[in-house]
């Protein structure tokens, strides 16, 4: 979500505040810090958080989270004796100023989970802009808007994959299968994650939906696998970011898979739609089971 975040942010301001949505925490109820002590570079933040439910078209109802100044995982396993060993980090949209909590992140995990997969969607840190903060005009505008939120939430996403890969053994997950999957925003922290040279912090394998390339800078010779889906009639990011991803990783001759649907539009993720963006879960796991992360 890019320019629907600016909607929903217009009823977070009216909603009221609370410690965090109880709905999802009576489902999950597994929740890690992901920092110990307070999260670095944003000691200046403070507030509760803030949810609201909007209605956002082509999309539907989603639950939006923002405010965030304690970033967490939760927790979503496979039922037992399903688990397979491989992790996902879930990454939410919302133009780093809310996280479609719902849309992005609980449909996700439930979606992996019902293959095998332990799901941990990461809240990252995101704060509504100034009222005054003036519109992003184009794309550039808000890559350069958004680039000290995104460090921010790079550096979340970063620390994540250190933290589930530490404990790897508690969570029955091999250290070696744990992947990254984000939307929109989220699409373009994992592929900057996906960029880190060092490995310790960098997922095995990575999926961008109608996600980005904001980092301008070549990819590691054992940079990770993606899966790339987007829309060619998406209204708020070009599919052409989607196709530039993928070029950047062939080039550097790394493994990579674009898919490109004619209809979907902009934040489709696992909800039907009556489009043909509704089969990019079916190639999605396609791709993951001929690269061995869907086996016991």
């Amino acid at each position: 979500m890019i320019r629907s975040a600016a909607a929903v942010l217009l009823l977070l301001s009216a909603s009221c505040s609370r410690g965090g949505p109880a709905h999802e925490q009576s489902r999950a109820p597994e929740i890690l810090r992901i920092w110990q002590g307070q999260p670095p570079g944003t000691e200046s933040w403070s507030g509760a958080e803030q949810e609201a439910d909007a209605e956002l078209p082509n999309i539907g109802k989603v639950h939006v989270v923002t405010n965030v100044t304690i970033p967490t995982l939760t927790v979503f396993r496979p039922k037992d004796g399903q688990a397979n060993g491989t992790a996902m980090i879930v990454v939410p949209g919302g133009a780093f100023r809310a996280l479609p909590w719902d849309l992005d992140g609980i449909e996700t995990a439930r979606w992996l989970t019902a293959h095998g997969i332990t799901a941990f969607v990461l809240k990252y840190r995101v704060r509504p802009p100034p009222s005054d903060a003036p519109p992003d005009r184009t794309f550039d505008d808000f890559a350069r808007r958004t680039e000290p939120a995104r460090a921010i939430a790079v550096a979340d996403a970063e620390q994540a994959v250190r933290l589930i890969r530490a404990h790897a053994k508690q969570y029955g997950i091999s250290p070696h299968k744990i992947g990254m999957i984000g939307f929109s925003a989220g699409g373009m922290i994992t592929i900057d994650v996906a960029l880190d040279p060092d490995e310790s912090s960098r997922p095995d394998f990575a999926a961008s939906l109608y996600g980005a390339l904001l980092a301008r800078k070549a990819p590691a010779k054992d940079s990770p696998a993606l899966f790339i889906a987007a829309a060619q009639d998406d209204p708020e990011l070009s599919p052409e970011k989607s196709v530039e991803i993928f070029d950047t990783w062939t080039k550097a001759g790394l493994p990579a898979e674009l898919h490109v649907y004619e209809h979907g539009g902009h934040g489709f993720g696992f909800r039907s739609h009556h489009t043909s963006s509704d089969q990019w879960p079916a190639g999605f796991q396609a791709w993951l089971s001929a690269h061995g992360l869907l086996k016991p």
